[in-house]
């Protein structure tokens, strides 16, 4: 409902308001003069006739008499007020304090005599009108605000949570990135030593992944990372981290794993690689080179000294796998 509609109100009619006007001059200006005349002519005409009526030894009461018809004009003047002006006034400011508070409908100002109030109670009622179609503008206004506040919060939000995953996530394989795992490593170290929990880490390296780019394509390849990645994923537990360490790397935090188990994990993931691959069209298949290391190894441990172990024994597996034949080489070659 817009700022601009009114209730219909019957004395917006000019005809309606003209006789509304000449009924409040009657009521507030001819009555109380001709009342108040007629009481000085009463006045005048007791305190004519009352000498001729009364001895000499009783004129004594004729301003005892007069000062009664006085004080009874009075009495009369204040009823009159009372009745026009005083008791509807009372009742209009009631009715309007109940009518603002919402405690009544404007409709019951309509249902009261007014006297001598009835041009300013209907102004009353289209103010009371205008205000509560202008609360009702406010509150539609209020609400498509909260509304649009609400949508633009949402966005804003899904926006962060992008954002914040692109900075700690790797966008080909959706693995956490390198400074992700700079960022877990000294943290889980620290909380391991705390709570007295061993701690594994596990890199992993992609070997002859090269020669699927070079033979069958830079997409063959980025395929094979995300197919590596997933591996990864659905072999560990919600509570371990996996990342993308770089290239071809990848890096598995095991926290309250010992070693025997990361060793048992490292042994499942180059099996279910093996099994990826094995179907490549290469001179030779990729397999997987990995290093561990675990928190118990050193006697005062750092993040630093766990990923330097873990690190070395990977290029250890590395010199191995590249010493070794593959079986399709092998057989390449007799």
């Amino acid at each position: 409902m817009g700022l601009a509609e009114k209730a219909p109100v019957a004395s917006q009619n000019p005809v309606n308001a003209r006789a509304g006007r000449g009924r409040n001059v009657w009521r507030m200006t001819v009555a109380p003069a001709a009342l108040m005349l007629v009481g000085v002519a009463s006045v005048g005409v007791i305190a004519k006739l009352l000498p001729m009526v009364l001895s000499e030894r009783d004129v004594w009461l004729l301003p005892l008499i007069l000062a009664g018809a006085a004080a009874c004009m009075a009495v009369a003047l204040a009823l009159w007020h009372r009745k026009q002006w005083a008791r509807p006034s009372d009742t209009m400011r009631r009715l309007v304090h109940e009518v603002r508070n919402g405690q009544a409908p404007i409709e019951d100002l309509a249902e009261f005599n007014p006297g001598c109030l009835g041009d300013l109670c209907t102004e009353v009622k289209l103010l009371l009108h205008e205000l509560r179609h202008q609360r009702q503008a406010l509150n539609a206004l209020q609400e498509e605000a909260r509304q649009r506040i609400a949508n633009r919060s949402s966005i804003l939000e899904r926006t962060i949570d992008s954002l914040r995953n692109q900075v700690v996530h790797d966008p080909l394989t959706g693995l956490y990135n390198r400074r992700m795992l700079d960022q877990l490593l000294p943290q889980l170290v620290s909380q391991s030593l705390a709570e007295g929990n061993p701690l594994s880490l596990i890199l992993l390296d992609v070997d002859r992944f090269q020669e699927v780019n070079n033979t069958l394509g830079r997409t063959a390849g980025d395929a094979l990372l995300r197919s590596v990645a997933q591996i990864i994923r659905g072999t560990i537990r919600d509570s371990d981290f996996a990342c993308r360490y770089g290239g071809d790397e990848f890096a598995i935090l095991l926290p309250g794993c010992p070693g025997s188990v990361a060793k048992r994990i490292s042994e499942r993931l180059q099996s279910l690689v093996h099994l990826l691959v094995e179907n490549y069209k290469v001179a030779r298949h990729p397999r997987l080179s990995i290093g561990i290391s675990t928190l118990d190894e050193q006697p005062e441990p750092t993040a630093e000294i766990l990923l330097k172990l873990a690190d070395e024994r990977l290029y250890e597996a590395k010199g191995v796998n590249r010493t070794a034949v593959a079986p399709n080489a092998a057989a390449q070659a007799v």
